[in-house]
């Protein structure tokens, strides 16, 4: 009887996993599906904007030459923001952080969560962690990856990786936000709304045209009129939903997954401050700050903390310059 219900146990975790793998599989496949769509959007957009809008609609030469130069500027920026996203893969702690073959086996053997801790202290004692400042921090240990997990750092059961300072994962980006991307996505959901406001405008300055019998070509009067409806629409989405509470959380040194789960809820230890938050996504070199190009400073796996004496720059944090 023993040996058919631990067969029976055997099975139903094995068939639990299986279950959990085809659900990451079809959210992968999903994601894949929404990122084409959001791309064919753009390029939908770009056509109606470009052809329909500027060249077939707008009188003035002068305002066509404008029109479309800041068009392709604001519409190069965000989708270079979105493809730095979607491209650029998640961190995994560094090797500094894997167990030792002989702690390993030890911690995987050991049954007792006592013991267990004490195993992941000492093998952690010399690593960058806040645990090691304040010990009622508990040090979390990835069994999958391997991994004693860095501050901050999450195991995301889409990727199935752990992931350095993770914010969410995106089903519009078929990938992880976390510290290797985190800044292109906030300035992805800057540039979209700053598009959207400005086709919205112009939109609507050629819907006017229409509707006053100013323009005698009424063939992309439907699309101009869409294009005017879709775009005010999603900025209205954008500039409610996202641009609010996502740069809010940067100015708090704040994740949307340590919001979520009120990890700070009390007292937050990475909070260095507005100006200082701001710099440790964006970096301290200002010609930076507003260009897809990695800036943020840190290595990913340790953080300065609001405590410290010292600036951000002299407490371990490596400034990421230019990526090469």
């Amino acid at each position: 009887m023993e040996k058919q219900e631990e067969n029976y146990k055997i099975i139903y975790i094995d068939e639990e996993k299986m279950d959990k793998e085809e659900n990451n599989a079809c959210k992968r496949r999903k994601s894949r599906v929404l990122v084409t769509l959001i791309i064919g959007l753009l390029v939908t957009c770009y056509y109606i904007f470009v052809v329909e809008l500027c060249i077939f609609t707008v009188p003035s030469q002068e305002l066509k030459a404008t029109f479309l130069v800041m068009f392709h500027i604001l519409f190069l920026l965000c989708v270079w923001s979105y493809l730095r996203v979607v491209i650029t893969p998640p961190a995994v702690p560094p090797e500094t952080f894997r167990l030792s073959e002989s702690d390993k086996q030890l911690y995987l053997s050991e049954e007792r969560p006592e013991v267990q801790e004490q195993i992941l202290s000492r093998a952690a004692k010399n690593l960058p962690l806040y645990y090691n400042i304040d010990s009622k921090t508990p040090i979390k240990y990835c069994r999958k990856c391997q991994f004693i997990k860095p501050d901050r750092c999450h195991h995301c059961t889409a990727c199935d990786i752990c992931i350095l300072k993770v914010d969410h994962h995106c089903v519009f980006l078929n990938n992880c936000v976390g510290f290797s991307n985190y800044k292109f996505f906030l300035l992805f959901l800057l540039y979209v709304p700053l598009l959207l406001i400005f086709t919205s405008a112009v939109s609507l300055y050629c819907s006017i045209l229409f509707w006053t019998g100013q323009v005698t070509n009424m063939d992309s009067k439907d699309s101009v009129i869409a294009l005017f409806c879709m775009s005010t629409m999603f900025c209205i989405i954008f500039c409610y939903r996202y641009i609010y509470e996502h740069y809010s959380l940067v100015l708090m040194n704040d994740t949307l997954l340590e919001f979520n789960e009120g990890i700070h809820c009390k007292y937050n230890p990475y909070d260095l401050g507005y100006r200082k938050n701001w710099r440790q996504v964006f970096g301290n070199k200002k010609r930076y700050w507003f260009i897809p190009i990695f800036s943020s400073l840190g290595d990913g796996s340790s953080f300065p903390l609001g405590d410290a004496k010292d600036d951000i720059e002299k407490n371990g944090a490596i400034d990421c310059q230019t990526s090469k």
